[in-house]
């Protein structure tokens, strides 16, 4: 997609009312019933609270595509002030819509929103699938996990 594009889709920041969108995400099709409303119960006072941001790409009002991160309180450290990290979780895309760079999108406008909230440190668990978009948006590996520091 050229610039001068304008893509098909929409993002807009998750709503308290998008619980069950998210929740779909987070498990994409492998949660029980059980599992889909608790993470819906835990998630929908957190975005409202701002303990969970959440950018949501829709096409004529359906939503195919999300990422969100919770805010961790992680406490202050060196070179770390503020003491919130950011944990990206429930990066998913409906399959119709993959490899067109929402993942990408998302995930870039999840991390500027934070970091207008001076978050600058960000960690996340990669797929084998998902690792090398991770690490084009600059994540490094870290033990188990990836990280960025901004």
């Amino acid at each position: 997609m050229s610039l001068a594009q304008t893509p098909p889709w929409t993002p807009r920041p998750a709503r308290r009312d998008d619980g069950a969108v998210i929740a779909v995400h987070r498990y994409a099709g492998a949660g029980t019933a059980q599992d889909l409303l608790a993470y819906e119960r835990w998630v929908a006072p957190r975005i409202e609270q701002g303990g969970y941001a959440g950018v949501l790409a829709e096409v004529d009002g359906v939503v195919v595509a999300g990422a969100g991160a919770v805010m961790l309180d992680w406490g202050p450290t060196r070179g770390e002030p503020i003491g919130v990290r950011a944990r990206i979780v429930n990066v998913f895309t409906a399959p119709a819509w993959r490899r067109r760079g929402l993942a990408r999108s998302l995930v870039q406008a999840l991390i500027s929103q934070c970091q207008a909230r001076q978050i600058q440190v960000f960690s996340l668990a990669a797929t084998p699938d998902s690792a090398a978009l991770y690490a084009a948006l600059g994540f490094m590996r870290y033990p188990q996990e990836m990280i960025l520091r901004g």
